[in-house]
């Protein structure tokens, strides 16, 4: 252990460095970013601030909102399809169709599909499955 005097910019960047270092494993482990937003240290080199921040990572884009995509991985087995179905595309007739969700209190037109048109519809698991599966 290096012990110092002072606070000097050399010291701080390295405490940076190391502060980082020792974080962004932590933040990976739970699935989070870690990011160093500001540091500074006082003239008199008493005292150092270092201010950093874990976050959720912003969501993927997909055709389902989050309910409907926790809600298909949850249940889709229940109505005959697979959790890994979520965002997979299939064409029938002229539309190109995207599994985006999951209806789980209509147990006949269970499967959100969107199509290549940008409307939605609903149909039964059996039919994404045969299409899928």
């Amino acid at each position: 252990m290096t012990a110092v005097k002072n606070l000097t910019e050399e010291v701080c960047a390295e405490i940076e460095k190391k502060v980082a270092a020792a974080m962004k494993p932590i933040a990976e482990e739970y699935g989070l970013q870690f990011e160093l937003l500001h540091s500074s240290h006082y003239p008199d080199g008493t005292l150092m601030v270092a201010r950093s921040e874990f976050s959720v990572p912003e969501r993927e884009k997909t055709v389902a909102s989050q309910k409907e995509e926790e809600d298909f991985v949850c249940y889709a087995e229940s109505f005959g399809m697979q959790a890994n179905w979520l965002g997979k595309s299939f064409e029938r007739g002229n539309f190109t169709y995207k599994v985006a969700g999951l209806r789980v209190h209509s147990p006949t037109d269970c499967a959100i599909l969107e199509r290549s048109d940008g409307s939605r519809c609903y149909e039964n698991g059996a039919l994404v499955r045969k299409y899928l599966g």
